[in-house]
């Protein structure tokens, strides 16, 4: 039975617990509460009744539930959802489909060309998965590829599509699908389909796509971490990854002077209305992800999708490249019920049904069910049309 920390006059926290023993409790919960408070560390929140959240006691060494307590809340909910995600546990039965008809494609086409379609495994991704001392996410291994050699990359490559970890696998996926599809092919053709649904040309606009280096990207500073999600590295951990790598969310900031473009406009006026977090830019690779998806898994059945867009949350979110709502804008446009931006309605029923899900919904309960658009304390922001710090 889940339990809430509500505002109390009279206790000397400012707050009492109040346990929900039915549905119709959680209901009253959603409609006659809302979040008021958090603790110092933002790890717990104190909800109020509608009436009694207007005025804030500081004296009880709680902070005001606003604009920052909401997004360091979304920070550690979607974090703790990419960790939850990473094991496979919920996403395997989608991930294997898109593996298997991975695998299939290369086989028939090293079959075809013999060692030629190999060596173009080699050339084209074969530094993404050895990677020479580098620390790229979803990779085999940090040795040179020169010192594995052909064959070696390739049956490594086909390994891990079999018995890797789900970011080695997605990493296969994504590269895959954006290097090695032959023209003409059904593959290829399926790939290309969902191109223009997912991809936006200032995406790939250094000067409209929001985002720029940060100073520790600018002055070499960032260092590899184990640390999952978005997370800031001072921060508690929610616990360690397999793979250190540097993460997307380190090396990026926003770039509150972008210029305009409609779409960009759009897209950011939308975060900035429910509050939600920047991580490192709208996400071209939950794009990528998807489109392989539909290239090699077909996916009629939405269960696969939703499961597959959890494995993409993992990948992406529980690796540090994206926050939640840059990978979802993305996955909306594929067929997943995303409808406020922010909601988790859409998550697979493989998740929904186990306990891990109801145990992440209590902890996050202001997030995951109460939405992302908080209350009375948020600052607000400049809608692009009136943001004068904006390029023409």
């Amino acid at each position: 039975m889940p339990t809430f920390l509500v505002r109390d006059y009279i206790s000397p926290t400012g707050y009492c617990e109040l346990t929900i023993t039915t549905k119709e409790s959680d209901i009253l919960i959603r409609k006659l509460f809302v979040p008021w408070a958090a603790t110092c560390d933002c790890l717990k929140v104190i909800y109020a009744r509608h009436g009694e959240h207007r005025g804030f006691n500081s004296g009880y060494g709680l902070r005001r539930y606003d604009t920052f307590v909401s997004q360091q809340r979304q920070r550690f909910c979607t974090s703790e959802l990419g960790f939850i995600a990473l094991n496979g546990m919920f996403t395997q039965p989608s991930v294997n489909i898109v593996s298997s008809g991975v695998k299939k494609y290369l086989l028939r086409y090293e079959r075809i060309s013999t060692d030629c379609f190999k060596r173009k495994v080699f050339q084209d991704i074969a530094h993404y998965f050895y990677t020479n001392g580098g620390m790229g996410y979803g990779r085999i291994s940090l040795e040179n590829k020169n010192n594995i050699g052909i064959d070696g990359v390739w049956n490594g490559i086909l390994n891990a599509l079999d018995n890797g970890s789900l970011e080695q696998q997605l990493a296969i996926h994504d590269a895959v699908g954006r290097k090695l599809l032959i023209t003409s092919t059904l593959e290829k053709k399926r790939y290309d389909f969902w191109g223009g649904e997912v991809r936006e040309e200032w995406f790939n606009d250094k000067e409209k796509r929001g985002r720029k280096e940060s100073n520790s990207q600018k002055n070499k500073e960032i260092n590899p971490t184990v640390l999952p999600g978005i997370l800031a590295v001072d921060i508690p951990r929610i616990g360690s990854i397999t793979q250190s790598r540097n993460r997307g969310v380190d090396m990026f900031t926003r770039d509150l002077s972008r210029k305009h473009d409609p779409n960009a406009d759009s897209y950011y006026d939308e975060a900035d209305c429910h509050n939600l977090v920047f991580g490192a830019g709208i996400s071209g690779t939950a794009g990528t992800l998807l489109q392989t998806a539909y290239a090699f898994g077909g996916f009629s059945d939405g269960e696969l999708l939703k499961q597959y867009t959890l494995a993409i949350i993992a990948y992406l979110i529980g690796g540090g490249m994206h926050s939640y709502h840059e990978v979802m804008a993305i996955a909306k446009r594929v067929g997943i019920f995303y409808t406020q931006p922010g909601s988790f309605d859409w998550l697979p029923l493989s998740f929904k049904r186990s306990p891990v899900f109801y145990n992440w919904r209590e902890k996050y309960y202001d997030i995951v069910v109460l939405g992302a658009t908080h209350w009375r304390f948020n600052s607000g922001s400049l809608p692009s049309h009136l943001n004068q710090a904006l390029k023409n």
